[in-house]
């Protein structure tokens, strides 16, 4: 026979595994910073073509399908209970923002990838093969930028740091900043990558 669980192990089995989560996506965070430094490096032209790339990109695939699929479960467990409860209009446009933008990320990621397993960048190609990497590139980094916006201080909730009154929406807007810069060196960069 099988146990029904109360309603505190609920809790503690979702709040374990929005821990797991937040644990994914610390490692994804720091797969992607270093896939990015890698790439900006390189179209800064300070580095040459390493075969780290493809190491960091396969690293990150993995971790983004678990997290997407304890995401969604997670999402259907909320989207249930949302039914019963009446939660605040931020949360649910911040959910639909993750929700949307990480639908455009797994989107722009496959086509990112297609397109340098098709065109590398260590052959030379034209303009128009440049220009699907500009534009598909900078889908990339505007989808995941966003997405990044509402989880960085999510997963901090998740964690435990912001606790304090306020806090949240201080992290917010600091992330909010950081999103912006980091859209400006990478726009810059790919620019410079495909200009000169």
């Amino acid at each position: 026979m099988v146990k029904k669980m109360n309603f505190k192990e609920k809790i503690k089995s979702v709040l374990t595994l929005r821990r797991l989560n937040a644990l994914i996506v610390i490692l994804i965070f720091v797969f992607l910073i270093q896939h990015a430094l890698l790439s900006v490096l390189y179209l800064y032209n300070f580095i040459d073509y390493s075969p780290d790339f493809k190491i960091a990109g396969r690293r990150l695939f993995w971790l983004v399908l678990m997290h997407i699929i304890v995401s969604l479960y997670l999402f259907y467990k909320d989207h249930r209970k949302r039914k019963k409860i009446n939660l605040y209009r931020d949360i649910i446009t911040e959910t639909h923002q993750q929700i949307i933008t990480g639908i455009f990320i797994v989107l722009f990621a496959s086509l990112h990838v297609v397109s340098y397993s098709l065109y590398s960048l260590e052959t030379s190609f034209g303009f128009s093969i440049s220009l699907v990497h500009f534009i598909i590139d900078n889908l990339l980094f505007i989808s995941l930028l966003l997405h990044l916006r509402v989880s960085i201080p999510r997963l901090l909730v998740s964690l435990g740091f912001l606790v304090e009154k306020d806090s949240y929406r201080k992290v917010k807007k600091i992330v909010n900043i950081l999103v912006v810069l980091i859209f400006l060196i990478l726009l810059l960069a790919e620019i410079m990558f495909y200009l000169f």
